[in-house]
């Protein structure tokens, strides 16, 4: 009897723990992490590392961080779009500050109906993209290619950092009228630095000022009436 009652609790120990790994494994490290919760999409940091040296992309090129939701927390509508809207001007690390592009390049991001939103050092071409379609669950789990271009528009770019900021929001198919939207949230692009140095170019991103999700709606908008300069922000992992 006592052997079964010790069968059965190992029993029990595996399963919860396969339990634990199944839900590890659905979430993937260093993604983008959105939910949705009170008509809002939360997310699970405000800034994210990529870089353009990984090895699945090339010197110039990166999927990361891709777009992963965290149903757990909140489902979105199915078959609705979870699209981003780019924000503000590409930035550049040289070492010491961050400024425009020291020459000319831009990042670009292809979007999953194959439309091309450019970041440049004086602004953004084609700032909305579709990263695609949430299931039937209200899941979805994407990753859009990103690469870096000099002002020539051949693949490379100068040693540093690159700062981009972005903001999701949830919209019917087809449609670019937010039924949702997030926070701004920023991705710094490694190019060829060693890790220290990257490191404190993320270091230097400064906190961001919380506001509610809706009011960035109107960011772009107000960034390019006034000549507001971008909004910097920095890491804070939900916990």
């Amino acid at each position: 009897m006592q052997h079964q009652l010790l069968k059965y609790g190992l029993a029990a120990v595996m399963a919860a723990n396969l339990s634990v790994s199944a839900a590890e494994v659905h979430q993937h490290e260093g993604d983008i992490q959105p939910w949705k919760a009170n008509g809002q999409i939360e997310l699970n940091a405000y800034l994210f590392e990529a870089d353009f040296g990984d090895l699945s992309g090339g010197l110039y090129s990166t999927d990361d961080p891709g777009y992963d939701a965290d149903t757990d927390h909140g489902a979105f509508g199915a078959g609705n779009w979870l699209q981003f809207t780019g924000l503000g001007n590409l930035q550049f690390w040289d070492g010491s500050s961050w400024g425009t592009p020291v020459a000319g390049e831009t990042v670009h991001i292809e979007d999953a109906v194959g439309n091309t939103t450019i970041f440049g050092g004086a602004s953004i071409t084609n700032p909305q993209g579709v990263i695609g379609e949430f299931d039937s669950a209200g899941d979805i789990h994407e990753h859009l290619d990103m690469e870096i271009r000099t002002a020539a528009n051949a693949l490379g770019g100068t040693v540093g950092a690159y700062w981009i900021t972005l903001q999701l929001f949830e919209s019917l198919p087809n449609s670019q009228d937010a039924l949702a939207i997030s926070s701004t949230y920023d991705i710094i692009f490694n190019r060829g630095l060693g890790h220290e140095d990257f490191e404190t170019a993320v270091s230097t991103v400064t906190a961001p000022v919380p506001l509610p999700g809706a009011a960035w709606l109107f960011a772009p908008a107000l960034v390019s009436l006034l000549g507001v300069g971008r909004r910097r922000s920095a890491a804070s992992n939900w916990a």
